[in-house]
């Protein structure tokens, strides 16, 4: 895990680094958006979300940054005097990377993001936790876009497919890169919606 916190610290460091020295061009912008996400095992239901994030644009049609998401299902079962709760949440911390085609009104775009995806789930029995799990992996999304410009505030759409790896070791962490079970993966799509405020001016 301290390996990956070193390449965020290292990200973070070269954004301020970009903003700084392109001072002329650089626009700096955060979002907040809502999310609604699906996984791919069969009957699985849709979960919700959110998330924020920071860019920095070295030019009009080019975005550097950091997010993080937090997805969370809840479900109650009951039967013959008996309850069963299942709770999850996923929360992804990553870098991302998008390109925007266009600097007008209307700004398709595609990008991914690479991170780390934290995970939780527990059970309880009759109100009585009996099972808790908590994990990091690594994971990649890849995703493609609509931004609508007007001024400097945007409003997009996107939709996102999250590939979350296993770990090499069969540890709850994944530690660090050389960790990562690329043959071992978990995936859900997600449709995120938000405001994103601070984009450069159209020509």
């Amino acid at each position: 895990m301290k390996k990956l916190q070193s390449t965020f610290a290292i990200l973070t460091s070269v954004c301020l680094f970009v903003l700084i020295t392109n001072s002329a061009l650089a626009q700096f912008s955060v979002g907040i958006n809502g999310s609604a996400a699906s996984s791919d095992v069969e009957g699985s239901e849709t979960f919700y979300g959110g998330g924020l994030n920071a860019k920095i644009f070295p030019t009009s049609n080019f975005a550097i940054g950091l997010g993080i998401k937090a997805f969370g299902e809840s479900r109650k079962f009951s039967a013959a005097g008996q309850t069963l709760e299942y709770s999850a949440g996923i929360i992804p911390i990553t870098a991302l990377v998008d390109y925007y085609f266009t600097d007008g009104f209307l700004r398709p775009y595609i990008g991914a993001e690479v991170g780390v995806y934290a995970v939780a789930s527990s059970i309880k029995f009759n109100g009585q936790e009996s099972s808790k799990v908590n994990s990091t992996n690594g994971g990649v999304a890849p995703k493609i876009g609509l931004l609508l410009a007007i001024g400097n505030l945007g409003i997009f759409a996107e939709g996102a497919y999250n590939i979350i790896f296993g770990n090499k070791d069969g540890n709850a962490n994944v530690g660090g890169l050389n960790n990562v079970n690329f043959d071992k993966t978990s995936k859900f799509f997600t449709v995120n919606v938000g405001l994103q405020i601070g984009i450069p001016g159209g020509k």
